[in-house]
């Protein structure tokens, strides 16, 4: 019998300790629970760690190993219990692909979530009771994905197209989380008054930025979106480049033809009704080329081409695009003349003859005898001398594309 009673005993106390060790360990009546986030924002797919710091009502830290049971209404909490380890438990938040606010929990039997207080119900006189009441330390918030949006910046690069030949620009939008964080992972809806866009969406980068392109040729409102958050950018449309180009020689006003050697003088400006030009070139069609900047004024190039033919010079404006203006040169060799004097009516009066190897458009007559010069535009003219003797007749025949070509004679008047 006392075998017995020994053994009972002795099964009791094996059940009770074994009991003992299932129970979790929780903390005291009265203890607070205070819950932090590494982050408040968390994109979808992310993650942050979670800790419980747990208080006794003295203000110690609770014994190692006390239980807290964390829970969310959003995403998943890995694990769902955690041990305390100097007064702290942790686990990780793992956000889904749903976009919104979990409200992450901690508690540790009535501590930070209820109350413990005396009950006469069912436990009895003397028994206890529990009430969960939700305290603000033992909860917090952590923005997933669109709902973590704070703010949402867009911007457009270039901010101006041209009306005439349109353009494409990037668009980009920037979203930001709370404390200016840059928020990766957030889908972006784009859209705009007029043009193409290549998409309609995008995702922000791990620069918190999402990028489509623009095609516009004209003012274009931009629209972007990012959860609850709008912003709008503007594109401008402005008259694109356009530029003009003429040439001059000498004082004949053409470039048709010149002489090898010769000025050639472009002037080249924007053309009337142009929008900005960022860069210019003039192409003399003979290799070389020169930089005439943005064309704020019209500028005078002269330029000399040492070999005969045809160029094609041409000026090039752009602004990201282009516009462009081309004249023809024609360069032949240098011009020769010469004069010869004949005696046509005796017994003074000669007759000058000009040939010239280019158009002339007239000819200016010295007859060396001291009277006024004679200018006809043909290319012979009379003269009579009052006296005999040898003259010099000189003729300066005027080239109809510009400059000159001079021939002189001698004659023996009787």
């Amino acid at each position: 019998m006392f075998t017995r009673i020994i053994f009972s005993l002795g099964v009791l106390a094996m059940l009770v300790a074994i009991s003992c060790d299932r129970v979790p360990l929780i903390a005291p009546t009265n203890s607070t629970v205070t819950i932090d986030a590494g982050s408040r924002v968390v994109e979808t797919g992310g993650s942050t760690s979670v800790s419980a710091m747990v208080i006794e009502q003295s203000g110690t830290p609770v014994q190692n190993g006390t239980t807290v049971r964390f829970s969310t209404t959003l995403g998943r909490l890995d694990p769902v219990e955690s041990q305390t380890k100097n007064g702290v438990a942790t686990t990780t938040f793992f956000a889904g692909n749903d976009s919104g606010v979990a409200e992450v929990r901690a508690n540790s039997g009535g501590a930070g979530g209820g109350t413990t207080t005396p009950s006469n119900g069912n436990g009895g006189t003397g028994g206890t009771t529990t009430t969960t009441t939700a305290t603000n330390s033992n909860v917090v918030m952590i923005s997933v994905g669109s709902a973590a949006v704070d703010t949402v910046t867009v911007r457009a690069n270039p901010s101006s197209v041209s009306t005439g030949t349109g353009g494409t620009v990037s668009v980009i939008a920037t979203v930001i989380g709370t404390g200016g964080r840059l928020l990766s992972n957030i889908p972006v809806s784009f859209s705009a008054s007029r043009g193409t866009m290549s998409s309609t969406t995008a995702t922000t980068d791990a620069q918190g930025e999402a990028r489509v392109t623009l095609t516009t040729n004209g003012d274009t409102d931009i629209t972007v979106a990012a959860g609850t958050k709008t912003a709008t950018a503007k594109v401008t449309g402005v008259p694109g480049p356009a530029v003009a180009l003429t040439c001059s020689v000498g004082s004949g006003g053409t470039c048709a033809t010149a002489t090898v050697g010769q000025a050639v003088v472009f002037t080249a400006q924007r053309a009337q009704g142009s929008g900005n030009v960022t860069s210019a070139v003039l192409d003399f069609g003979d290799n070389s080329s020169v930089n005439l900047g943005t064309l704020s004024g019209p500028a005078t190039v002269p330029h000399t081409y040492t070999q005969p033919g045809t160029y094609t010079a041409r000026l090039t404006g752009t602004d990201g695009n282009e516009s462009s203006s081309s004249v023809q040169v024609v360069l032949v060799t240098a011009v020769t003349a010469t004069v010869s004097a004949t005696i046509t009516t005796a017994p003074r009066t000669v007759t000058a003859t000009a040939t010239v190897s280019a158009p002339a458009t007239q000819y200016v007559w010295s007859w060396g005898d001291m009277t006024p010069n004679t200018t006809t535009t043909s290319a012979t003219a009379p003269h009579t001398y009052t006296a005999a003797g040898t003259f010099d007749i000189t003729v300066t025949a005027t080239l109809q594309g510009g400059g000159t070509a001079t021939a002189t004679t001698s004659i023996v008047v009787p």
